[in-house]
C-alpha cells in the first residue's frame, strides 16, 4: 500500500497521505504505475458513456478525452515528451542531449512535435468516437493507459539508466530490480489476456496490430534511447508512454478501416 502511495504522489495528482518514502517502498512503486491508468481508464469510459448519453458533440467531447489524462497526471509525461522531442532534434552528442532533457526552458521543436502529437491524438480519438463502438471495444480502448505505463516501467527497468541520478533512477534504483520485473511481466500478460479477450471475438485485427504496434515502438524506444541518450531517464520513459498511448490509438484506427 505504501508503493501504491509513493506511486500516485509521483505521478498523479490525486491527493494521497502522508507516508514514509522508506526505499524498499519506493524501489516497488513503479509496480503500481498501471493503477494510475486503472484510474485514467475508468474515468475516461465513464466521460463517454456520460458524453453520449448527453449528446456532446464529437469535438469537445475527443478534446475531454484528452484533457483528462493531463489533469489527473499533472502533465508530467508530456512534459518528458517535449524535453525528449527537443534533445533530439538538436542533433547533438549524448552529453548534449542529456543536458538539453534537463534544461528547464522548452524549445521549439519541442512545441511543434507536442502540438503534432495532440492533433493526431485527437484525430483518432474523433475517429473512434464517431465510429460508435460497441462497450466491449470501448472497454479494450481505455485499457490503452494502462497497458502504456506498465510497458513503460517494464521498459524503465529492463534498458539502463543513462544517470546514475535523477527522477526514475532515484524511483527503481540503477540497478535492475528483478522482483519488480517478474511483478510487471505479469502484469502486462494479465493486461495483454484481458485485452485478448475483449479484441478477438470481434476485432481480431485491432488486437493483432495493437500488439505489432507496441513491439515495433518497444524495439524502436531501445534503439533510440541506447544510440542517442546511452540508456532511459525519465523523460525517455514520458515520451515513450505518450507515444504508446499514440500508437494504441490508431491501431484501433486502422483495424477499423481495414474491417
Amino acid at each position: 500500500m505504501r508503493a501504491i502511495i509513493i506511486m500516485f504522489a509521483t505521478y498523479s495528482r490525486i491527493p494521497m497521505p502522508r507516508v514514509e518514502w522508506e526505499e524498499k517502498s519506493r524501489r516497488r512503486a513503479i509496480c503500481a504505475f498501471g493503477l494510475v491508468g486503472v484510474v485514467i481508464g475508468v474515468l475516461l469510459l465513464g466521460l463517454l458513456r456520460v458524453g453520449g448519453a448527453l449528446g456532446i458533440p464529437s469535438a469537445a467531447l475527443s478534446c475531454l478525452v484528452i484533457a483528462v489524462p493531463v489533469l489527473v497526471t499533472g502533465g508530467i509525461h508530456l512534459d518528458g515528451f517535449i524535453d525528449t522531442s527537443d534533445a533530439r532534434a538538436s542533433y547533438a552528442d549524448k552529453e548534449e542531449k542529456l543536458r538539453i532533457l534537463k534544461d528547464p526552458h522548452v524549445g521549439a521543436f519541442g512545441i511543434i512535435r507536442l502540438l503534432l502529437y495532440l492533433l493526431l491524438v485527437f484525430a483518432g480519438i474523433e475517429i473512434l468516437i464517431t465510429r460508435q463502438m460497441s462497450g466491449r471495444l470501448w472497454l479494450a480502448a481505455v485499457l490503452i493507459p494502462v497497458l502504456s505505463r506498465i510497458c513503460s516501467g517494464l521498459l524503465a527497468q529492463l534498458l539502463p539508466k543513462a544517470r546514475k541520478s535523477g527522477m526514475l533512477t532515484d524511483m527503481i534504483g540503477e540497478k535492475c530490480q528483478k522482483d519488480n520485473v517478474i511483478i510487471l511481466t505479469a502484469e502486462l500478460i494479465l493486461t495483454g489476456v484481458l485485452l485478448g479477450v475483449l479484441l478477438l471475438p470481434g476485432a481480431p485485427a485491432a488486437a493483432v496490430l495493437l500488439a505489432a504496434a507496441q513491439a515495433c515502438l518497444a524495439w524502436h524506444y531501445r534503439r533510440m534511447a541506447l544510440r542517442e541518450f546511452g540508456g532511459v531517464t525519465g523523460d525517455l520513459a514520458g515520451w515513450y508512454l505518450c507515444m504508446s498511448e499514440l500508437a494504441g490509438i490508431w491501431a484501433y484506427v486502422i483495424a477499423g478501416w481495414i474491417v
